[in-house]
């Protein structure tokens, strides 16, 4: 049987992209993460480990990336907006949230199968005047004053907290917070 090239490369061509592109979508039509997630509790505290795995800095700004992994043993959805706590001389304190959505943009809400990960993004600036008026001495100061570590992650629905350790961010201009989920990238 005889075979013409142009016949062999338009079937590798349809194989190739049965293998890159529908096969790919089947599975994530058929997966938990499409269609209703609603349905899927929302992740909890007891269930997540957080950590502090990256810094990005632009235009003054300066972006943290929290890693949230799901240890626990049932899917679960990570998505809304949470609260920051942050510790400072022994105390935990509620830190002022001055946006949603960062500097460097907000996440997706994101479906948790046990030990995969989404993540949260923080954001603050070093280019308001608190931090650029007055001697070094000064803003060293207002800087300090306006430090926290170990921070505590408050999921929304009260669904418990994610603790963040050795984690150290200054605040004096600002926090920003994205949603908790997946970048996507």
């Amino acid at each position: 049987m005889k075979h013409s090239t142009a016949g062999i490369i338009l079937r590798l061509v349809a194989i190739t992209w049965c293998l890159t592109v529908a096969a790919p979508m089947a599975t994530l039509a058929n997966s938990p993460a499409s269609g209703s997630t609603s349905r899927i509790s929302l992740c909890r505290g007891n269930n997540l480990w957080g950590a502090y795995v990256a810094t990005g800095a632009a235009t003054g700004n300066f972006i943290y990336t929290i890693a949230l992994i799901n240890v626990g043993h049932t899917t679960c959805r990570l998505a809304g907006y949470p609260k920051i706590q942050g510790v400072k001389d022994d105390r935990t304190y509620d830190l002022p949230i001055r946006k949603h959505g960062t500097f460097a943009g907000n996440l997706v809400s994101s479906v948790l199968s046990p030990r995969t990960s989404g993540e949260l993004l923080l954001s603050v600036a070093d280019n308001c005047n608190a931090l650029n008026t007055g001697s070094t001495s000064a803003i060293n100061k207002v800087a300090v004053t306006n430090t926290y570590t170990d921070l505590t992650i408050k999921l929304p629905g009260a669904t418990g907290d994610v603790y963040v350790s050795g984690f150290k961010v200054d605040v004096a201009c600002g926090l920003e917070v994205s949603r908790l989920g997946w970048s996507g990238s």
